[in-house]
């Protein structure tokens, strides 16, 4: 379980400057098609291409960042409904059923990228199936946060369970 909370603190870490670095190559690089575009009546070539990926990695990112300090979607209504409940039994089975379904998403995305792996698309010499790598990472990056909220959620009711 320590492990687990380093190793997710860690990658949070990282996943922040990625999303910092990445967004700001983002913001320059439509800054400078722009200047481009309005003095030289032309612009970088696949840059729109490029910029999309970029948009995609900085959303992807700010998803499992949003997961990681628990900021994710939540439904309002069944928010409110559970609430009643023991707060740890909730955890485990939001932490469960997301884990499950994030492994099938997994799964199915490197399905994905093996298959676009077969496509000879790049931009910017940077293969296309490289720039859809962050879909399984992101799947995988949030796995590991709902794994551990799964088995930090399941040792608290396990620990309140011995207190009684």
């Amino acid at each position: 379980m320590k492990f687990l909370r380093r190793l997710n603190y860690g990658l949070y870490r990282a996943q922040k400057v990625v999303v910092v670095v990445f967004f700001l190559a983002l913001l320059s690089l439509s800054a400078l098609q722009v200047i481009l575009r309005i003095l030289f009546h032309s612009g970088i070539p696949n840059a729109e291409m490029l910029m999309q990926y970029l948009v995609m990695w900085v959303a992807f990112l700010g998803a499992s960042l949003a997961a990681y300090k628990g900021r994710h979607i939540s439904l309002d209504v069944v928010s409110r409904s559970l609430r009643k409940l023991n707060k740890n039994l909730i955890k485990t089975i939001v932490g469960f059923v997301s884990t499950v379904i994030l492994i099938f998403l997994f799964k199915a995305s490197i399905e994905f990228v093996l298959n676009e792996m077969s496509d000879s698309q790049a931009i910017f010499f940077i293969p296309v199936w490289l720039l859809e790598t962050i879909i399984p990472v992101m799947f995988l990056l949030m796995l590991l946060v709902y794994l551990q909220n799964f088995i930090s959620g399941a040792a608290a009711m396990i620990k309140e369970g011995k207190k009684r």
